[in-house]
């Protein structure tokens, strides 16, 4: 078995995520990684004819690569092994943040049924909450683990789904809220952030110029999933209850990811630590890069849009059974809003590989803005409400997009800052997800049942708030713009 383990990465330009959430740009990571300094010159022309090569590791390299000198590479950017790891990427995404996408489906059940219908509405959202949150939080800390330790890697992502499943199982005997909060909520968010996390720290080894493109299949999977799981486990909790239904996903999750292993794995072998070759710092030596004013920007630009996003996604359901009191509608508007972010995750991936992703933030906040401000806030039917979720989700959901491009601006072709940047933007992105849903339950207005003419059944500070978030975006975005026309003149 070999373990390895990559160089984190991404986030300079303007696309998905959904986390996620956003930015690339195109640089030459993987193969600046693999190269001493007595090789640059067969490394670069391999990088720039796409064809295999092979590099003497270098002592300061960020990675501990085989001992092999003569190691055959595939290539970036194409071939069967670039895009089985992306694909194989994909199948994770579904299953981890596609299923994360779902849990509204289960805050409804729950609610309704026992033995947890006694529970606060916010004891039962902190289950969802609290395994998103840490999943977003944890992947900034873990990257920096799997950097210094790349052979834990591998055999890390083989326990994560062991713990995984185990959790899963576990919370189908539960009795009590706070098991489903521990269980579904925080040993699986905790197992599936470790399980999840190579797949960032591995992607720039793969793919360089087609970075935005390959992060936006990827990413894509959370709508699938979120497309899919909402119907299918509604369907299971009506007909089996919810402890049959978590066990049957357990056994999904667990064959699904286990096949998916098997194409996800590093472009590099790792060289084991030795004298000659130790361990890199926790932190890269040189932190200048990220003194970058566009490292800040973006984040504050994240903390906003995550602010009107995930209240959102964990209100549009309840919105619709105000208007329709039949399970489907709220099932099927769930699933709508995930699957929207589909084709615009691929879209802003392509277009930040090929214009300023800048632009892309601000299509995302206007499309933000004016479906809340508009088909939400006059949402009086199943219609206009479908097709809130289909805009909102569309535009909302593919923001994490953006994140390999702006990580590659701010980091440039040292992949431990791009890493370090791509975890900053998801850290504030799991924070927001918690946060944005608590502002949004005390700004609704819950003994108001009344179909209003604009923000009916309570919602319309909601609506507002969400709405104005998106402006906020778009404003961000312009401000980026901005300064990065600006650099670009002076150094002219």
């Amino acid at each position: 078995m070999e373990f390895a383990l990559e160089e984190t990465t991404r986030l300079p330009s303007n696309h998905s995520v959904q986390v996620h959430r956003r930015e690339r740009n195109a640089q030459a990571v993987a193969d600046n990684n693999i190269a001493s300094s007595n090789a640059d010159g067969i490394v670069e022309q391999s990088r720039l004819s796409g064809l295999q090569h092979s590099a003497a590791p270098s002592p300061s390299s960020p990675g501990f690569y085989a001992d092999n000198l003569n190691l055959s590479l595939p290539p970036v950017d194409e071939g069967w092994n670039a895009w089985v790891f992306c694909f194989s990427a994909f199948a994770f995404e579904v299953c981890i943040w596609g299923w994360n996408n779902t849990y509204g489906i289960f805050q409804e059940y729950y609610s309704l049924n026992p033995p947890f219908d006694k529970s606060s509405a916010a004891a039962i959202s902190t289950i969802g909450t609290a395994s998103l949150g840490i999943q977003f939080i944890e992947l900034v800390f873990i990257i920096l683990v799997y950097q210094r330790y790349p052979e834990f890697a591998r055999p890390g992502m083989y326990i994560s789904l062991v713990v995984c499943v185990a959790a899963l199982l576990l919370s189908s005997f539960a009795t009590k809220t706070w098991h489903m909060i521990a269980l579904q909520g925080v040993v699986f968010g905790l197992s599936a952030g470790f399980l999840y996390s190579p797949v960032m720290v591995w992607l720039p080894e793969w793919f360089i110029n087609r970075r935005g493109l390959a992060t936006g299949i990827i990413f894509c999977g959370s709508g699938v999933g979120g497309f899919i799981f909402p119907l299918m486990m509604g369907y299971l909790l009506e007909s089996v209850g919810f402890r049959w239904t978590l066990r049957i996903w357990a056994l999904t999750f667990g064959i699904c990811l286990a096949i998916a292993l098997v194409g996800l794995k590093p472009r590099v072998p790792i060289r084991k630590p030795s004298i000659e070759h130790p361990r890199q710092p926790w932190l890269p030596r040189d932190l200048s890069l990220l003194k970058n004013p566009v490292l800040f920007v973006v984040i504050g630009i994240t903390i906003v849009q995550a602010l009107g996003f995930f209240p959102v996604s964990l209100f549009i359901s309840t919105y619709t059974s105000s208007l329709s009191s039949a399970t489907l509608p709220s099932r099927l508007v769930l699933a709508l809003f995930n699957a929207a972010s589909v084709l615009f995750l691929i879209l802003f991936g392509r277009f930040s590989d090929s214009y300023p992703y800048p632009y892309v933030i601000m299509a995302s906040g206007i499309g933000c803005a004016l479906a809340s401000f508009v088909f939400w806030g006059f949402a009086s039917s199943l219609a206009w409400i479908f097709a809130f979720a289909t805009v909102f989700g569309g535009f909302g959901g593919a923001f994490p997009g953006i994140w390999p491009a702006a990580a590659t601006e701010i980091g440039g072709n040292q992949n431990h800052i791009t890493n370090i940047a791509f975890g900053c933007f998801t850290g504030v992105e799991g924070v927001m997800s918690i946060i944005g849903p608590i502002i949004a339950a005390s700004l609704r207005n819950n003994s108001d049942k009344s179909k209003a003419t604009y923000g009916g059944f309570g919602f319309r500070k909601v609506e507002l708030f969400v709405g104005f978030m998106g402006l906020g975006t778009m404003v961000g975005g312009v401000i980026l713009l901005f300064y990065s026309t600006s650099k670009r003149k002076i150094k002219v």
